[in-house]
């Protein structure tokens, strides 16, 4: 097939896609993210605002938990006014405190993100999602699996569609329901845009349906997206990409409209009429509630700023006769700092280290009967060790689950119906009484 539009351009839409889902790498490394990446090239408070308008992402308290706040004397009133001088003047003090503390705002969040699609569900009663979603994540996981599943799928080096494309000529049982989507995945000439207009019709929002599309599964979408561009992500490595599988759910959407209406059914745009959802494109407009945000977000943090200063200037060392309660080491990263300000507020007596968690070794791990290396340090650093396990197979052995019996489909059934119940035993005692198992490293 050959589509050429001048309204719709894939490729400028999947590079958008991708700059604006999130950078789900699997988690085998050390991994730090700025969820607003995509917004980084505006000023805070405006790309709190489109990060809001857009995804429906909810940015900011809400007012009245920034009025308690105000009400409980937990904001230095000098700020409060001095902030809203700095940023609205002082002939306009009056005006703005008097929106801070007591207009109503409608605060309720319509994100631009859904909108389209969510037609499926009005005008045709479908939840596509439902029906799409556990195929395309069984697939995708079984295509991208590192040794976890004991039946794997067949790989093609062409890529994810092209696997899919050979399973569905290799199997007895088909993974559509209608005959059009089992031709339309051989066709090697397939185009975004032809599926597109069977299922949108209007190209002026085959962008706006993509975006509703992958955002609705933003960590798949975004864990694809990084493995194209970064292959070394994965261990056993596989050659994937954002197109492909668009293209697969796509077709699936297509299977599961025609399994339900036949061929006869009209695209999304026959049921909009004169109603088109705002593009996820479109310019921000100015809005007076994250105007009133911004000035309650700057006062709060100033506030803060202030009490943290006073308090360092108070604060007095302890002494080093003090007999200390005991002493801890933590990981230098966000969740294990909280927990170690929290250790010294509830016991003063304390004293606690930050360390990188990997403790100044830097290796890798490889367990028994594997193929690849893990690296087990920060991304900068380079192992100098190995470290290797062995007798797991010793330790498996005693276990009948592990045994690589249970994985067929009569001797499976047979170890569930047996070995479960004494399984679901195990379970309820090791509640009560934990005991070491063979799983353990």
């Amino acid at each position: 097939m050959n589509s050429a539009n001048e309204a719709f351009d894939e490729r400028h839409t999947i590079h958008l896609l991708k700059h604006y889902l999130p950078a789900q790498a699997p988690l085998k490394d050390f991994v730090h993210h700025n969820t607003l990446h995509a917004f980084q090239q505006e000023s805070f408070h405006h790309a709190l605002q489109q990060a809001s308008e857009k995804f429906g992402y909810k940015v900011y308290q809400s007012l009245n938990e920034f009025r308690e706040r105000y009400r409980s004397n937990k904001i230095n009133q000098q700020i409060f006014d001095r902030i809203i001088i700095e940023k609205k003047g002082s002939e306009n003090l009056d005006v703005w405190t008097q929106k801070l503390l007591y207009q109503d705002f409608d605060e309720s969040i319509n994100p631009r993100i859904g909108q389209l699609r969510e037609y499926w569900k009005i005008e045709f009663k479908v939840n596509l999602d439902k029906e799409v979603h556990p195929i395309l994540f069984r697939l995708i996981s079984a295509y991208i699996d590192q040794g976890i599943s004991v039946w794997t799928l067949p790989i093609s080096p062409l890529g994810f569609l092209e696997s899919v494309r050979n399973l569905e000529k290799s199997s007895s049982k088909s993974l559509f329901k209608s005959k059009r989507a089992r031709k339309l995945l051989q066709d090697s000439n397939l185009e975004i845009s032809d599926l597109l207009k069977i299922l949108v019709g209007n190209e002026s929002l085959f962008e706006q349906y993509l975006f509703d599309q992958q955002f609705g599964h933003p960590g798949w979408s975004g864990m694809i997206s990084v493995l194209e561009d970064n292959p070394s992500g994965l261990l056993d490595s596989r050659k994937v990409c954002l197109r492909d599988f668009v293209m697969f759910e796509l077709l699936l959407e297509i299977d599961v409209l025609d399994s339900k209406f036949g061929k006869d059914w009209a695209p999304l745009i026959s049921k909009l009429e004169d109603f088109l959802p705002k593009q996820i494109m479109d310019a921000h407009e100015n809005n007076e509630v994250f105007e009133v945000y911004a000035l309650w977000l700057e006062i709060v943090e100033w506030t803060y700023f202030d009490q943290v200063l006073k308090g360092l200037e108070t604060h007095q060392d302890k002494s080093e006769e003090h007999k200390l309660s005991y002493q801890a080491i933590f990981c230098i990263d966000d969740r294990e700092s909280s927990l170690r300000t929290y250790c010294e507020l509830e016991d003063p007596n304390c004293q606690t280290f930050g360390s990188a968690g990997f403790f100044g070794i830097e290796f890798y791990f490889q367990p028994e009967n594997g193929k690849f290396y893990t690296k087990v340090c920060p991304a900068p650093v380079t192992p100098k060790y190995l470290i290797r396990e062995s007798e797991a197979r010793k330790r498996h052995q005693k276990d009948v689950h592990f045994n690589k019996y249970i994985s067929g489909v009569f001797t499976g059934w047979l170890t569930t119906q047996t070995m479960g119940f004494w399984s679901g035993i195990k379970l309820a005692k090791s509640i009560f009484k934990p005991a070491e198992s063979p799983a353990m490293v």
